[in-house]
């Protein structure tokens, strides 16, 4: 009776593990494999690096930072983030900036570009000195590669960076959310 209810358990938890790894939901998506929720999180020293050209200005290099992405529901690394800002211009105590953001997933790869702001913070965050938004009001995925090829939507941004190295290191630290809404299911 024991070997019977151990074969079993045995049975159904290898039907299990075969049905979880046949049909996985994809690192920070929902269930209805609609959204992606992605962290982009760490702190980097800003590098030059092409882009594709911004509408309106041209601008075709920028300042990347290069993080981790971060799966905000496991805590896990699953990709790898870069963060290009250009085009900044002061608002009062505040910025404003194009980002070019290349979320590198293990499927493939989804950029988007959007006018962020960024104000400092108020109250509740020793360790960061702003917070980021930037709300899309059209399509904000220039495209993706591998399974996101041919993806359009938008990809909303909020977060919290720390500018305190800015100036003297060229460096940020990042924990910035990203909602990507696809027009499309992601296969």
């Amino acid at each position: 009776m024991i070997k019977k209810a151990l074969f079993t358990v045995a049975l159904f938890t290898g039907a299990f593990a075969v049905i979880t790894a046949v049909n996985p939901l994809k690192a920070g998506e929902k269930e209805d494999g609609k959204n992606l929720v992605l962290n982009l999180k760490g702190t980097a020293v800003g590098v030059t690096r092409p882009i594709p050209p911004i509408d309106g200005t041209q601008t075709s290099s920028a300042t990347c930072f290069d993080v981790q992405l971060i799966d905000p529901e496991s805590g896990r690394v699953i990709g790898k983030g870069t963060d290009c800002l250009a085009d900044i211009v002061p608002h009062g105590n505040g910025l404003a900036l194009t980002a070019t953001t290349y979320f590198q997933l293990p499927g493939g790869t989804i950029v988007t570009r959007g006018r962020t702001t960024v104000q400092p913070v108020l109250e509740g965050s020793p360790s960061m000195t702003h917070i980021t938004g930037g709300i899309p009001s059209d399509n904000n995925i220039l495209f993706g590669t591998g399974r996101y090829k041919g993806i359009t939507g938008r990809a909303r941004l909020s977060g919290a960076v720390n500018l305190s190295q800015l100036m003297s290191s060229n460096e940020i630290t990042f924990d910035c959310l990203f909602v990507i809404e696809p027009d499309q299911r992601i296969k």
